[in-house]
């Protein structure tokens, strides 16, 4: 394969919000994701602090006749859900609007889009991962000498979740 494949870095590429509110988690409105309550947690984020770990299992295949086993698709998993983030808790006019909106229990949606600048707003056309999601607990990272204060935000993502395959629709 000759090497004429462009790549291009995912550094500044990242934007990241949560929306308490998508109607149609396949179509998200460009309103929505600007909308009253949304959270843009980009620059909350640390550089590796989101995780979301999208699988499917595989099941076995065996036949009476045949002397192999193949494999099957079968359901998707979300687990593992995890985001890093900035925990300025008890620092004195300091923002924490990632920490105050990511609390236990609450739901909404995390929306997730990469190769276009963070800070470039969302459009329609462009495509994005939607995550139903549900937030579990906030745990804060162990102290180490000059770092950030940082806390680690569990979540669990709704099967229904979409990957990357989803396209923001104009509207309101």
């Amino acid at each position: 394969m000759p090497n004429t494949i462009s790549t291009s870095l995912e550094d500044g590429m990242l934007k990241t919000v949560f929306v308490p509110n998508i109607a149609d988690i396949k179509a998200p409105k460009v309103s929505e994701l600007k909308g009253a309550g949304v959270v843009d947690l980009s620059y909350y984020l640390a550089g590796d602090g989101y995780q979301l770990n999208h699988t499917q299992e595989m099941i076995d295949d065996d036949r009476e006749g045949s002397a192999t086993v193949g494999q099957i698709p079968g359901q998707d998993k979300f687990d593992g859900g995890t985001m890093q983030v900035i925990d300025n808790t008890n620092v004195e006019g300091a923002d924490n609007a990632a920490v105050e909106m990511l609390t236990r229990g609450k739901t909404g949606y995390i929306v997730r889009r990469r190769g276009l600048p963070t800070d470039e707003d969302f459009a329609a056309d462009q495509t994005v991962a939607v995550h139903k999601v549900t937030i579990g607990i906030k745990t804060p990272v162990a102290h180490a000498p000059n770092q950030r204060q940082m806390s680690t935000i569990s979540f669990s993502a709704d099967p229904g979740s979409q990957d990357e395959d989803v396209k923001i629709v104009a509207g309101s």
